[in-house]
């Protein structure tokens, strides 16, 4: 056994007195005093270059999925714009009815007063409101005034609404038309 040892001993004698004459001087020291050979700065060099490599692609990879993030969101806007944009339209347009409704109600037909009601427990739980006028400080943002009266009112108060105006969740649209006191 101490012969094989010995065997081996001799050898890496031997490969160390044949290297290659050409390598000047093949080691190195390194930061933390190990002797590199140029073979482990090449590593060493390729494994930073990696690593920079690794963290650009993680950088571009979470930029990447922010902005598909913010794409997202904005095409989910873009689309709830669009679908309460297109509800506004039709309760916009069904307003005439549902004035027309309240007339009918007014003179009293039984089966009118049920289709009104029915017509305007669906629009309101859809998003329609009723702008409230009546007895309420002038409001340009929601009011249309067509008149001013003389009356025992304080000035700018509503005393009558011709018309009532609507809103869609939040956005009028249709001003209440009024007169108001002088």
């Amino acid at each position: 056994m101490d012969e094989d040892i010995k065997v081996t001993s001799d050898i890496d004698q031997d490969t160390v007195g044949n290297q290659d004459p050409s390598i000047e001087d093949p080691a190195k020291p390194s930061n933390d005093g190990t002797v590199l050979n140029e073979t482990d700065l090449e590593i060493k060099e390729k494994i930073t270059a990696l690593e920079v490599q690794i963290n650009e692609s993680e950088n571009r990879y979470l930029r990447l999925q922010a902005d598909f993030t913010n794409f997202r969101r904005r095409v989910q806007k873009e689309k709830e714009d669009l679908l309460l944009s297109g509800n506004m339209e039709l309760v916009k347009s069904l307003l005439p009815v549902m004035d027309s409704l309240e007339k009918a109600e007014e003179q009293g037909d039984a089966g009118t007063v049920q289709i009104f009601k029915q017509f305007t427990d669906i629009l309101y739980k859809e998003g329609l409101a009723a702008v409230d006028a009546l007895g309420k400080p002038f409001d340009p943002h929601f009011h249309q005034a067509i008149d001013q009266v003389e009356c025992d009112k304080e000035s700018g108060i509503i005393v009558d609404e011709l018309r009532k105006g609507y809103t869609f969740k939040g956005v009028l649209i249709r001003p209440s038309v009024v007169r108001v006191a002088k």
